[in-house]
């Protein structure tokens, strides 16, 4: 099978466009399941221990704990994570964005912004929590936004 991949700045970073014959429907099926599966976060519970699978997409930040981090989903249930800021930023892909130095936000979950004092920026989610956003990150976060 051969593969072209034409690279297109104007396309959503979620979206990807392929172009095939009917024949090869049944492989491309699969990739589109392995592809389209929600990524899950490995989190633990603080008040029991419990460790639990999250989709993704429930949560609203992380933010860093030293050694672990902290997990907020959008329910405002909170949950530990073994991670550290720095080996998640592989999520940038699925809309996760460094805000400052100790927060990740996911800007799926932003509801508005605007410019605040010193070149910051501040972000108010859907669930009326705000986040200061540094002016190290605040070009980067406005052109994701706008």
């Amino acid at each position: 099978m051969k593969l072209n991949f034409i690279w297109d700045k104007n396309k959503e970073l979620d979206e990807v466009d392929i172009k095939a014959h009917p024949i090869n429907k049944d492989k491309l099926e699969t990739i589109k399941q392995v592809l389209g599966s929600s990524i899950t976060l490995n989190v633990q519970n603080p008040k029991n221990n419990r460790k639990l699978r999250i989709d993704i997409q429930q949560v609203e930040v992380i933010v860093s704990l030293g050694h672990l981090s902290k997990t907020i989903l959008a329910s405002k249930e909170e949950y530990l994570l073994q991670k550290r800021l720095k080996e998640l930023q592989t999520l940038e892909a699925n809309g996760f964005f460094r805000i400052n130095n100790s927060t990740i936000l996911n800007l799926s979950q932003v509801a508005s912004f605007r410019s605040s004092e010193f070149a910051r920026l501040e972000v108010f989610t859907k669930n009326n929590n705000k986040y200061l956003v540094s002016r190290h990150y605040a070009k980067l976060i406005k052109e994701k936004l706008s």
